[in-house]
């Protein structure tokens, strides 16, 4: 299988967690009583289903919040995430607070914030 000659190549592990994750703009934050974040988060209609309303009348829809909260752990990352910190060092710092192992940490933290630009939250520079 061949890959298209714009297609850039695959991130290897190295480089991802020499990577920076930054917070979207757009995002609100709230805490709860007891301290984990909810991110608030602008939810936009499909093109096909925003059309579909135009036809039937229903004119422009206020954009809907979605909203997500995260566990301790994932508020504890999601505070990490300043836009200036690599994944690497967020990781060694979650290690260090957790007493887990360096490969397990970045893990973690990968597939986190990789969960987190699934949802259009952050993104790697």
């Amino acid at each position: 299988m061949s890959r298209s000659p714009s297609a850039p190549p695959p991130t290897d592990r190295e480089e991802a967690l020499g990577r920076t994750p930054v917070k979207y703009r757009h995002l609100r934050e709230e805490r709860t009583a007891a301290g984990e974040v909810v991110i608030l988060y602008p939810v936009t209609a499909r093109p096909w289903i925003a059309a579909l309303a135009r036809w039937l009348g229903a004119g422009a829809a206020a954009p809907r919040t979605g909203r997500l909260q995260l566990d301790a752990m994932g508020s504890e990352v999601w505070g990490m995430l300043d836009g200036r910190s690599s994944l690497r060092e967020i990781a060694d710092r979650f290690a260090g607070r957790h007493r887990v192992g360096a490969t397990e940490a970045q893990t973690a933290v990968a597939q986190f914030v990789r969960e987190l630009g699934r949802r259009g939250l952050v993104a790697l520079r």
